[in-house]
């Protein structure tokens, strides 16, 4: 089966607080996919988090699952809200 490679888009829900970014960014870099964006909105004072949203490179489908695998088990991921392809 051949390998299915896309650019991806993923906006999720955070912990606001030091390190949260980076977490994300190593789950990425640890399933060897490369972010070509990353932006984080305005954040929610009051129930301390913030919405982050990314672009990768070009990425294996199959290195996509498992990050958003570890992704939804990281403790400072509250909820992933959109994951388009």
């Amino acid at each position: 089966m051949p390998e299915i490679i896309n650019r991806y888009y993923i906006r999720m829900t955070i912990n606001d607080k030091p390190g949260a970014l980076a977490s994300i960014a190593g789950v990425f870099g640890d399933c060897g996919i490369s972010i070509s964006t990353a932006l984080q909105k305005e954040d929610n004072i009051e129930e301390k988090s913030a919405e982050v949203v990314i672009m990768t490179h070009p990425a294996i489908e199959e290195a996509m699952r498992a990050a958003l695998n570890e992704l939804n088990n990281l403790a400072v991921v509250k909820e992933i809200n959109n994951f388009i392809r």
